[in-house]
């Protein structure tokens, strides 16, 4: 039946919960959950005595080397000595062809410019009889450019003159082509070469060997000569037999064999005289012929050497004249 106006709702009757929770059931697994936690300890205290490790690693690695962890400035180093050579083989490689080109294009201008000045000199020889009562400067620059032309014109003259030296076309016999042959290494050219400087070597060896006997005798020569000298230039005194107490000195007007005879008889004896005479006639006589002998040899040098320049500067001259 349905009641009608203002219904009261009556409280709800619920249980009251009380604030503690319920205990737990007992579980089988205790055990096995205690054994886990130990496992965690003990890996936690392996991973700190690791962690020290490493530690102490890390600080032996700085104090031994201070860029031992810096990875990324020794990448760089490393890299830069990797490529370094390719970048100096760029560089130190160079054109092919260019470098001909550009030496030849540097002949052809001058060449143009020789011509040039010789049309210029031409046109002034031809004005000459219209400016012959005004002045002529010429600048030091011009002067000095004239003077490289003639350079380079004489060198020119000298590489053609080389060029068809060696301009195998107008070779009349193969004498070139077997020496270039011997010097092939191919065929044995550095054996010879060795045995070629063996023999060069030895060569000087023994003439070292005898300049040196030659200037030991020399000196043993120019010893003896200056030692006989001063003997005989000193006064020489000798013991009276009456008196027993020494005498004046013989007469200074003793002639040079005299005087030769009485230091070879006191030094060597009545035996070695004949041999002291005649080492001392040879020393007189090998002094003058070597002093003469080195005088020639000089003279000798010395004109081949104007020979010498002689021909170079008329060779000069005579390619400046062609050019």
């Amino acid at each position: 039946m349905k009641k009608y106006g203002l219904q009261i709702r009556a409280p709800s009757q619920k249980k009251q919960s009380s604030s503690r929770p319920p205990l737990r059931p007992a579980s089988i697994f205790d055990e096995e959950e205690d054994h886990d936690v130990e496992k965690e300890i003990s890996r936690q205290a392996t991973k700190t005595k690791a962690h020290k490790e490493i530690e102490e690693q890390h600080k032996k690695a700085l104090e031994e080397d201070p860029s031992a962890f810096s990875y990324d400035e020794v990448y760089d180093d490393m890299k830069q000595k990797a490529v370094l050579p390719r970048m100096q083989d760029r560089e130190e490689r160079k054109p092919r062809y260019i470098q001909n080109l550009m030496k030849q294009a540097e002949r052809r201008e001058k060449e143009h410019e020789i011509v040039y000045e010789r049309k210029l000199a031409k046109e002034r020889e031809k004005d000459e009889h219209l400016f012959s009562d005004k002045e002529k400067f010429v600048t030091g620059a011009y002067k000095r450019k004239l003077e490289e032309q003639k350079k380079w014109l004489a060198e020119e003259r000298l590489r053609e003159l080389r060029e068809e030296r060696d301009d195998v076309t107008k070779k009349k016999d193969l004498s070139d082509f077997y020496f270039n042959i011997g010097k092939n290494v191919a065929f044995g050219a550095r054996e010879v070469e060795a045995k070629e400087a063996e023999k060069l070597e030895e060569q000087r060896k023994a003439e070292k060997l005898e300049e040196q006997r030659k200037a030991e005798k020399l000196e043993e020569l120019r010893k003896e000569v200056t030692r006989v000298e001063k003997k005989r230039k000193s006064p020489e005194k000798e013991v009276s037999p009456d008196s027993g107490e020494f005498g004046s000195s013989r007469s200074k007007s003793l002639e040079p064999l005299e005087a030769e005879q009485a230091v070879s008889e006191k030094e060597m004896g009545s035996d070695g005289t004949e041999e002291r005479k005649s080492s001392i006639k040879e020393a007189a006589k090998e002094v003058p012929k070597a002093i003469n002998d080195q005088k020639r040899r000089e003279d000798a040098i010395a004109a081949a050497k104007e020979r010498f320049l002689a021909r170079k500067k008329a060779k000069i001259e005579e390619y400046v004249q062609l050019g």
